[in-house]
């Protein structure tokens, strides 16, 4: 109990520490406490852009209703701790398909909670590395945000609402920002990993001790580690849908391939890459090596059903039937367990990446079209 109290604290803290607040201020539910939260800079940033007179702007300028990047960074804000924790609880759920791949054999406070708040509270090297990278990442795109929005019209060939030409946008974003890529987003990512981490570190040792048992008739078509992938993901999928938004808009703005659509399109799709193979890769690992060692189990079960068979002088029909049934059957579990899949997943990760590409494919035909649409018309119009 104290340990899972332990659990309960340290997602408390961190990135959640707003969150926690509001909770115990308002006694709301946590998708509320979300809800909440992005409220907040919501407002804040509406206020402020009406006071500078950026909602809208005209030209080829960027009003703050005019552009939905802010919007898809407010959408992300809640939906994301929000698939986050819900992967949490589905993770802290799958103790009984756990133990029937032979993964937990110890207590699930000792194999599971344990481990997760040693990685939240930083306790070992690889966290520590992790959340090295991870919010130094978070500030280096505050300090590039920042950088950028103080150069309007030459980072970016046009002004928008939170440049520094917009005092009052300008600061709120600053404030806003710096909670979003250096506070909250790096310590959910950091969560995410760290439920991954010990998913994985569960199955790995399973396997090295020879505990791993694959079904390969499961349902979820992974040997019944269906969840892993699941984990690996559902954030995922929140992430591509909003993070198409400013993909879309930078497009739409720019009618082109220019810097800073494509840098934006590659930072998503590099993202994207990294958040699956890496996981994925790991798990693949392990995947293969179960499949081998329970195929080459049966081999020497079907090899001695064939020794049975062959080196017996006598000729009985009946055993010969009984033998060339059981190498079939062999033979049929050998293949459903090739047929459990290496990459879990892999068609969703193709449907995201096709989804994030959508915006620039779409924009590139759209130009294409403009620049030909003098050439083709004519020819349509001919009678």
């Amino acid at each position: 109990m104290r340990r899972s109290q332990r659990l309960s604290n340290a997602l408390k803290g961190g990135g959640f520490s707003l969150h926690f607040y509001v909770r115990r201020w308002l006694r709301v539910g946590f998708v509320t406490q979300c809800c909440i939260v992005t409220a907040i800079p919501v407002i804040a940033v509406l206020i402020c852009s009406a006071i500078d007179g950026s909602l809208f702007l005209s030209g080829r300028n960027i009003g703050l209703l005019e552009h939905p990047a802010i919007w898809a960074f407010f959408g992300i804000q809640i939906a994301l701790p929000i698939a986050v924790r819900h992967s949490l609880k589905e993770l802290l759920k799958a103790r009984t398909n756990l133990r029937a791949l032979g993964v937990l054999n110890a207590k699930p406070v000792k194999a599971e909670v344990a481990p997760l708040v040693r990685f939240l509270n930083l306790q070992d090297r690889k966290s520590k590395l992790v959340a090295a990278i991870l919010y130094g990442f978070g500030l280096a795109a505050f300090v590039w945000n920042t950088y950028q929005n103080q150069l309007p019209g030459i980072v970016i060939p046009y002004d928008f609402w939170d440049s520094k030409t917009y005092h009052f946008g300008f600061w709120i974003t600053r404030v806003y920002k710096f909670y979003l890529f250096v506070w909250l987003l790096p310590y959910v990512a950091l969560l995410h990993i760290a439920m991954l981490a010990v998913a994985l570190g569960l199955v790995r040792s399973a396997r090295l001790s020879g505990k791993l048992k694959l079904q390969p008739f499961h349902p979820d078509g992974v040997g019944g580690l269906g969840f892993l992938p699941e984990l690996v993901t559902r954030p995922l999928i929140v992430a591509v849908m909003f993070g198409t938004l400013p993909s879309v808009a930078a497009f739409y703005v720019h009618r082109a391939a220019d810097v800073t659509p494509v840098m934006g399109l590659s930072v998503l799709l590099f993202g994207i890459a990294i958040a699956y193979f890496v996981p994925i890769l790991a798990l693949r690992n392990d995947i293969v090596a179960a499949k081998r060692t329970m195929i080459e189990k049966l081999r020497w079960q079907q090899q001695a059903s064939f020794v049975h068979v062959f080196e017996n002088r006598k000729v009985d029909f009946e055993a010969l039937k009984s033998g060339n049934e059981s190498i079939e059957c062999f033979e049929k579990l050998c293949a459903a367990i090739k047929n459990v899949s290496n990459y879990p997943h892999l068609r969703r990760l193709i449907g995201l990446i096709t989804l994030a590409m959508t915006p620039a494919v779409s924009s590139l035909l759209g130009k294409l079209y403009e620049d030909l649409a003098p050439v083709i018309q004519p020819w349509l119009t001919k009678p």
